[in-house]
Parts: C-alpha cells; structure tokens; sequence
C-alpha cells in the first residue's frame, strides 16, 4: 500500500465525505460591545481634553477616528463567525468565516479611501501634533482599502491516539500524539462526537475541566450564538 505524505493525508481528509458534522454562529469575543464602548468614551474624553487645552480643530480627530474605527472594530472585526466542523475516519476539520455580506466590505473599502484622505487633511492643516492620531489612523485607514474575506480552515490527521479535554465553556481540545484541534463542541453533542472519536482512534480519553468557576470577570471566551445543526 502506498504512503501518503502529510500533504496529501490532508487533501484525502477534505476530499472524504464526513461521518459526523455540526455548524454554529459563534460570537469571537464576550465583551466585545463592552470593549467597543469603552473605546468611544475614551475618544470623546480625549477630545473633550483637547478642546479645553486649545488645541482648535485637532480637538475633531479623536472622534472622527472613533466614529470610524468603533463600527469596523465591532462589526467587522469581532463580527459574529460560523464555524463549520466535520469528522471522517481520517481526522477533523474546521471551516471559519466572517459573516459580513459583501457590501459591508465594499463600504469599508471606500470608507478606507475616505478615512486616508482625512487624515492626511488633518496632518497639512492642523500641524505635526495630527501626528498623534492621524498618523496611526491613516496607517490603518491605508490598511483598508484592500479589505476582503479570508476564510480560514484548520484540521488535524488521527493517528490512533485521541484525547479530548472539554471545558465548561464548550470550548475543546483534541489531542493526538503529534498534534491538537481547538474546536467549539455544543453540550448537546457531546456525546455523540465522543462515540464519533473512539470509533476512529484505537485508544480515546477524556477529561472534564470547570473553567467557569472562579474565571476573571471580563475573561475574553467565544460564545456559541446558534447551533445550526
């Protein structure tokens, strides 16, 4: 029989039909409105500061700088994903994706253009000090104009040897010998992706951790929006 290489085990993991599968809606960050709040207080604070301080129309900047980077912070950056898992007698993969339609990254784009041109506006008018900020946001802004998706997939080859640590938050991690797969496994599935696991693995284990209880307050975790199926 013929050895495949680790190139081509991976193009036969994806080109095999998956035994078990599951789709969710997942938000990336728990407190990203939170974080996105906070930022825009602190942008209207330091425009407060300037204003006071006779800063003139520099004072402007802060807020045009959040007014355009909290939306793409929130909803583009941290903007909800779904998560595509799938298991064949090969090993498991993931298919990640941005759910933004597309005019939102077309809006973005010309946004981007407007942002640039703004920035450099406030550099020639107001002085070096638009430096401060502008000179960041323009590097961002310029960052932008090319702003499309990028899905992202990851996967992991079983070798005979699974191990799976599941947290009370639904978040996973499946161990083989060589490698391990971060995945967000719903409690209502649990136990079929178990049976799934050591059908394909001659040796399969687990382990049940509490990350829950005593967690920081405002620790960063994915949140399971939806289970799609």
């Amino acid at each position: 029989m013929e050895t495949l290489d680790k190139e081509q085990q991976i193009e036969r993991l994806y080109a095999t039909a998956p035994v078990y599968e599951w789709e969710l809606i997942v938000n990336p960050i728990s407190f990203r409105t939170q974080m996105t709040y906070f930022f825009l207080l602190f942008s209207i604070l330091l425009s407060v500061i300037f204003f006071l301080t006779d800063s003139g129309a520099f004072s402007i900047v802060p807020i045009l700088g959040a007014a355009f980077l909290c939306p793409w912070f929130r909803y583009l950056v941290n903007a909800d994903k779904r998560y595509y898992y799938a298991i064949n007698q090969y090993g498991i993969y993931l298919t990640e994706e941005d759910i933004i339609p597309e005019i939102a990254y077309t809006i973005v784009r010309r946004s981007a253009w407007v942002g640039c041109a703004i920035c450099i506006f406030a550099a020639i008018f107001i002085g070096p000090m638009a430096f401060v900020g502008a000179g960041g946001a323009a590097l961002m802004s310029f960052g932008m104009t090319n702003f499309r998706p990028k899905p992202y997939k990851h996967q992991c080859l079983f070798d005979g040897y699974a191990q799976l640590e599941y947290y009370e938050s639904c978040k996973s991690f499946i161990n083989t010998k060589e490698s391990f797969f971060l995945s967000l496994i719903p409690k209502q599935k649990l136990k079929e992706i178990e049976s799934v696991l050591a059908k394909f693995n001659d040796t399969f284990e687990t382990e049940y951790i509490d990350d829950l209880k005593d967690a920081p307050r405002f620790q960063a975790h994915r949140v399971i929006l939806e289970v799609v199926r």
